[in-house]
Protein backbone atom coordinates (compact mmCIF):
# COMPACT_ATOMS: atom_id res chain seq x y z
CA UNK A 1 0.00 0.00 0.00
CA UNK A 2 1.28 3.49 -0.86
CA UNK A 3 2.09 6.03 1.81
CA UNK A 4 0.26 9.38 1.91
CA UNK A 5 3.38 11.09 0.54
CA UNK A 6 3.59 8.65 -2.38
CA UNK A 7 -0.13 9.05 -3.10
CA UNK A 8 0.11 12.86 -2.98
CA UNK A 9 3.13 12.91 -5.30
CA UNK A 10 1.47 10.57 -7.78
CA UNK A 11 -1.83 12.46 -7.88
CA UNK A 12 -0.15 15.87 -8.08
CA UNK A 13 1.84 14.65 -11.10
CA UNK A 14 -1.35 13.44 -12.75
CA UNK A 15 -3.12 16.74 -12.05
CA UNK A 16 -0.33 18.69 -13.78
CA UNK A 17 -0.94 16.87 -17.07
CA UNK A 18 -3.04 18.93 -19.52
CA UNK A 19 -6.63 17.94 -20.23
CA UNK A 20 -6.60 15.18 -17.65
CA UNK A 21 -9.47 14.27 -15.34
CA UNK A 22 -8.75 11.85 -12.53
CA UNK A 23 -11.56 9.57 -11.44
CA UNK A 24 -11.01 7.60 -8.26
CA UNK A 25 -13.09 4.70 -7.08
CA UNK A 26 -12.57 3.01 -3.81
CA UNK A 27 -13.74 2.56 -0.30
CA UNK A 28 -14.14 5.15 2.40
CA UNK A 29 -10.59 4.67 3.70
CA UNK A 30 -9.10 5.58 0.32
CA UNK A 31 -11.46 8.53 -0.06
CA UNK A 32 -10.52 9.88 3.38
CA UNK A 33 -6.82 9.68 2.48
CA UNK A 34 -7.29 11.69 -0.71
CA UNK A 35 -9.51 14.23 1.08
CA UNK A 36 -7.00 14.65 3.90
CA UNK A 37 -4.33 15.49 1.31
CA UNK A 38 -6.60 18.24 -0.13
CA UNK A 39 -6.42 16.73 -3.61
CA UNK A 40 -10.15 16.61 -4.39
CA UNK A 41 -11.59 19.18 -6.79
CA UNK A 42 -15.05 17.67 -7.24
CA UNK A 43 -17.21 14.94 -5.77
CA UNK A 44 -19.49 12.66 -7.75
CA UNK A 45 -21.27 10.57 -5.15
CA UNK A 46 -23.51 7.70 -6.19
CA UNK A 47 -26.28 6.75 -3.77
CA UNK A 48 -27.52 3.19 -4.17
CA UNK A 49 -30.97 2.06 -2.99
CA UNK A 50 -29.83 -0.57 -0.50
CA UNK A 51 -30.16 -0.90 3.23
CA UNK A 52 -26.72 -1.27 4.77
CA UNK A 53 -24.85 0.20 7.71
CA UNK A 54 -22.08 1.07 5.22
CA UNK A 55 -19.03 3.11 6.13
CA UNK A 56 -18.97 6.86 6.57
CA UNK A 57 -16.64 8.66 4.17
CA UNK A 58 -16.54 11.82 6.23
CA UNK A 59 -16.58 10.74 9.89
CA UNK A 60 -12.82 11.10 10.42
CA UNK A 61 -12.36 14.45 8.66
CA UNK A 62 -12.05 17.21 11.22
CA UNK A 63 -12.16 20.31 9.01
CA UNK A 64 -15.35 21.60 7.42
CA UNK A 65 -15.70 21.64 3.64
CA UNK A 66 -18.02 24.08 1.91
CA UNK A 67 -19.61 22.20 -0.96
CA UNK A 68 -21.79 23.48 -3.77
CA UNK A 69 -24.41 21.22 -5.32
CA UNK A 70 -23.75 21.32 -9.07
CA UNK A 71 -26.39 18.84 -10.12
CA UNK A 72 -28.07 15.51 -9.66
CA UNK A 73 -29.13 12.71 -11.95
CA UNK A 74 -31.43 9.78 -11.28
CA UNK A 75 -31.10 6.47 -13.08
CA UNK A 76 -33.73 3.86 -13.83
CA UNK A 77 -32.18 1.38 -11.39
CA UNK A 78 -32.73 3.74 -8.44
CA UNK A 79 -29.17 5.07 -8.25
CA UNK A 80 -28.84 8.82 -7.72
CA UNK A 81 -25.71 10.72 -8.78
CA UNK A 82 -24.86 13.84 -6.78
CA UNK A 83 -22.26 16.23 -8.19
Amino acid sequence: MATDDELATYLEELKRQPDTDIHLSGGSSFARSVLALALVDEFYLFVYPVVSPGASWFSEISDQRDLELVGTESYGNGVVEVH
